[in-house]
């Protein structure tokens, strides 16, 4: 089973939406029919993640410990959302066969999460319809959503069983996606056609706290919109005082005083900011003073170890014996003896595959100079002859690698690498020069390069 544990001490943070209990964790148990996979895998918030291994005869249980709010199912080809939280004893059975007939819930939690997976197959086709009417941007559209929401509530009315802490919560979510698809609809009419659509937005969020620890766990619309809030006020003070942006944001959610909100905002800020950052030293330091959990602080303490090994004037990590598309296989120490713009990739990478031509232009604008372009994809092996097809088909120059272990590399590991396409430049002694270098569109990396003795 593998786990990524939330730190347990917010839970007293938040209230709870279910009976009391004695647990103080989440039973989940159940049986399948007609099973084809040995695991179902349960996704959260804040990069949660758990398996519960299904047995030869199609039935689970595992005893969790989590958060409260919003999880993801997934069994095979199969997704549907649950709401989980300690205290719960739910059981779970479905057949694989006709799974939207099959599923159903017993245990404490299994009213709310037949209302969760009802809701969302009763409101579909109508939510859809919305959609639909937004591309026209007709007077009759911000009528629509809220037709929308009304019905919502009125299913959420009707629907028996549930708790009234969960009812309460359910009510805001609506009132939160209501607010997300005017919202949508403003950006949607830039030429103002809708009357009134502005006023009534901001009426709404003038009602709007961002306080609201179960809200933002239980609501992704919430959760948003919170989101959304801090990262303007992050750009307005990146404009105000020339901070970084990724500095500012810290700077913004550190003022926070709901530690479930401030830690989860913090967390998923640097857990990929921090390989991005242009100042590592002073990022680790604000999220250090952001963050009162434990378990994410030792998460974040871990990555800018590895990160500060790479610092700039740091010997490179190495790569040894990696597949040549030429033929053969090279090494880094191969390389020695000129500047090197290391790029790794993958044939799947969208960005990846837009910054090709800007490469290109590159190789072509510093052909005969000291630097060396090396490209090094994290295909999986099994893909092997997609990445020579890409290569052949794209006509890639350069230095073009296959690393050994696709995202497992050690190379990949040291340079703490979450993301493609990541470029990094080395001097001939294989030092390095910028562990994130700016992508080629960008076009700051001829002002890099002009600036190097090549």
């Amino acid at each position: 089973m593998t786990k990524f544990l939330l730190a347990m001490g917010a839970l007293m943070l938040v209230c709870s939406c279910a009976p009391k209990t004695d647990h103080q964790a989440a039973i989940i148990s159940g049986s399948i029919r007609n099973h084809n996979d040995s695991v179902l895998t349960i996704v959260g918030n804040d990069y949660y993640r758990d398996t519960l291994r299904v047995d030869a005869s199609g039935r689970f249980r595992d005893t969790l410990q989590l958060m409260p709010g919003s999880y993801l199912f997934s069994y095979g080809k199969l997704f549907w959302r649950t709401y989980l939280e300690n205290g719960y004893d739910l059981r779970i059975t479905f057949d694989t066969g006709q799974f939207g007939k099959s599923l159903t819930y017993e245990g404490t939690g299994s009213k709310e999460n037949a209302y969760v997976y009802n809701r969302i197959r009763a409101q579909r086709s109508s939510m859809e319809r919305v959609q639909k009417a937004m591309t026209r941007l007709s007077d009759s559209v911000p009528g629509l959503i809220e037709a929308q929401q009304e019905k919502e509530l009125r299913f959420l009315d009707g629907y028996g069983g549930l708790s009234s802490a969960f009812r309460t919560l359910e009510r805001r979510n609506i009132g939160y996606g209501y607010l997300l698809d005017l919202k949508r609809l403003e950006k949607l009419d830039t030429l103002h056609k809708l009357g009134g659509l502005r006023e009534k937005i901001r009426n709404l969020e003038d009602t709007l706290t961002f306080d609201r620890a179960m809200d933002y766990l239980f609501s992704p619309g919430y959760r948003r919109m919170l989101e959304e809030h801090y990262r303007r006020n992050a750009e307005q003070a990146v404009r105000q005082s020339g901070l970084d942006g990724d500095i500012a944001y810290l700077k913004e959610i550190s003022g926070i005083t709901n530690d479930t909100i401030r830690n989860s905002l913090a967390y998923n800020h640097a857990r990929y900011g921090i390989a991005y950052t242009g100042d590592l030293q002073t990022f680790y330091s604000l999220f250090l003073k952001t963050s009162t959990d434990p378990a994410y602080n030792k998460e974040i303490t871990d990555s800018y170890t590895v990160l500060d090994k790479v610092a700039k004037g740091s010997p490179s990590p190495g790569f040894r014996d990696y597949e040549n598309y030429k033929g053969g296989t090279t090494s880094l120490s191969d390389l020695a003896g000129s500047y090197l713009l290391i790029d790794v990739w993958a044939t799947w990478c969208g960005p990846c595959r837009k910054e090709i031509p800007y490469l290109q232009e590159l190789e072509t604008r510093y052909h005969g100079k000291n630097i060396r372009f090396v490209s090094i994809s994290i295909d999986k092996h099994k893909d092997r002859d997609k990445w020579k097809k890409m290569i052949r088909d794209k006509k890639l120059g350069g230095i073009q690698l296959l690393a050994d272990k696709d995202w497992e590399s050690s190379f990949v590991k040291e340079y703490l690498i979450r993301e493609v396409p990541r470029f990094i430049i080395l001097d001939p002694e294989g030092h390095i020069v910028d562990y994130n270098a700016p992508v080629p569109s960008s076009g700051k990396l001829q002002d890099i390069f002009d600036g190097l003795d090549i």
